[in-house]
C-alpha cells in the first residue's frame, strides 16, 4: 500500500493543481493490478484531449518516477450539463 500512497501524493499534489488551473480536476481514484485508476470531473471529464494526452502525460511522469511502467485509467465523471 506504500505505493499506492506515493502514487496518490503525485496525483494529488503535482498533477491535480496543473489541471485545475484550466477548469478540471484530476482525482486520485485507487491503485490496483498496476494500473492507476483516476476520476476526472469538471473540464477534464467533457474534454477530448482527456484520454489520449493526460492518460499519456499521467502514465509518464508516475512510470519515470518509479521506473516501472504503470497503467492509468481514467474514469470520466461528466457533468449533467455538459453530455
Amino acid at each position: 500500500m506504500e505505493l499506492a500512497r506515493q502514487i496518490e501524493d503525485i496525483i494529488m499534489n503535482e498533477i491535480r493543481p496543473m489541471t485545475r488551473v484550466d477548469g478540471g480536476d484530476i482525482v486520485f481514484e485507487g491503485f490496483e493490478d498496476n494500473t492507476i485508476i483516476l476520476g476526472a470531473h469538471g473540464d477534464c471529464a467533457a474534454c477530448q484531449c482527456c484520454d489520449p494526452e493526460l492518460n499519456h502525460w499521467i502514465k509518464e511522469r508516475v512510470s519515470k518516477r518509479f521506473g516501472t511502467e504503470f497503467k492509468v485509467k481514467i474514469n470520466k465523471h461528466i457533468p449533467y450539463y455538459a453530455r
